[in-house]
């Protein structure tokens, strides 16, 4: 007889997979439409949530594995090449990943489009810090993408993974970034957060943050500046694979900090207002903290505090004109060897009344004479 074709024996396999995430997701009352295999491309299922049984118009598509051979070193995860990382990346609908477990019927899944976005370049080269190995700049290189171990799905979990969806949904439109001109402090807290998240990938989402400072204010303001704070050289930021940001995201960031006097202004003014409602900002972890190391290396500093300084006695109150001096004469006395700090702020005060008749006018001017220059804090 003949030879006959034979199943692959991963068939069913694959196949079990399938069928136990569809019969998962419409016992939960989504809309699951399955891509017929000869236009499968990676995406096995294209999903809509619903919520008390109406369409919320957030679609996804899932990638489906199943058995044991995508378990690695006790990680349940997908072996991605170059192609799979762009698929992912280019994708028009956000991409899930879904490994099932035929022996314990557990679903394990992952977000892929928030992974290749948001995580994949920082968490490489966080992992090779301190190891000798150079930093490989090409982000789509082939590997295993190893899921939480945590995410599991199931009945107990479904509001966790719909709320995962929601939230990169709203990321991944772009809408929520528009927020950072909203009106409301909370939803301008939360575009700072998803331009963050989305920044650690694609530099456009930071810079939104740089270019758009002197529209925010208050809590908003300090979160934007302790962000772009993470791409300059912070010596105090506890750096984890959770907040680590490549580093060629980071130079096109700090490119970017050549701060004008207005922008230096707003930004000391919202400093100073959270530090007179009690707020430790002027202080070593403080927020003012931030605030310098993202002015450390900017061009032309002195001279656009010096602009800035003038501007605030003139328009602002005396203590963010007070403040404004100090950061004046902290950086010119960094960056100008031999400058004579009691001369020039003695001028100052003579200038401008307003800084002579500040609290602590004769406090700095005593720091001066003994030491020659004063710390911010």
């Amino acid at each position: 007889m003949p030879p006959r074709k034979r199943l692959r024996n991963t068939k069913a396999t694959e196949r079990a997979g399938v069928n136990a995430l569809r019969n998962f997701l419409e016992s939960r009352e989504c809309v699951v439409q399955e891509v017929d295999t000869a236009n499968d491309f990676g995406k096995d299922l294209l999903v809509d949530l619903t919520e008390d049984r109406e369409i919320t118009g957030h679609t996804i598509a899932i990638q489906v594995k199943s058995g044991r051979s995508f378990l690695r070193n006790g990680m349940w995860g997908i072996p991605a090449k170059p192609v799979d990382l762009n698929t992912w990346f280019e994708s028009s609908v956000p991409m899930f990943g879904v490994v099932f477990d035929p022996d314990s019927q557990e679903l394990h899944w992952m977000n892929l489009s928030a992974y290749v976005h948001e995580e994949m370049d920082a968490l490489h080269e966080h992992k090779n810090i301190g190891k000798g190995q150079p930093v490989d700049h090409d982000q789509f290189r082939g590997h295993f993408v190893p899921f939480p171990s945590a995410q599991v799905l199931k009945a107990e979990t479904w509001d966790h993974f719909t709320a995962a969806v929601n939230d990169y949904s709203r990321r991944f439109g772009g809408n929520s970034l528009l927020d950072l001109m909203a009106q409301d402090a909370v939803a301008q807290l939360s575009a700072i957060s998803d331009c963050f998240a989305l920044g650690r990938g694609d530099v456009r989402a930071l810079l939104l943050i740089r270019h758009t400072i002197t529209k925010l204010s208050g809590w908003a303001l300090m979160a934007a500046i302790t962000a772009l704070s993470h791409c300059a050289p912070h010596p105090d930021v506890a750096w984890s694979k959770k907040n680590w940001i490549p580093q060629r995201i980071r130079n096109q960031v700090v490119e970017t900090f050549d701060w004008s006097p207005d922008e230096l202004l707003h930004m000391i003014q919202g400093l100073e207002e959270a530090s007179n409602e009690g707020h430790s900002v002027w202080e070593r972890g403080g927020c003012g903290q931030s605030f310098v190391v993202i002015l450390w290396n900017a061009p032309n500093l002195c001279h656009a505090l010096s602009s800035a300084l003038s501007t605030a006695c003139r328009e602002l109150d005396s203590d963010v004109a007070f403040r404004t001096l100090i950061l004046y004469q902290y950086f010119l006395g960094i960056r100008e060897d031999g400058a004579d700090l009691v001369s020039v702020v003695g001028e100052l005060m003579s200038e401008w009344p307003k800084l002579a008749a500040h609290p602590l006018s004769k406090e700095l001017i005593h720091i001066l004479e003994e030491y020659g220059w004063a710390d911010i804090f």
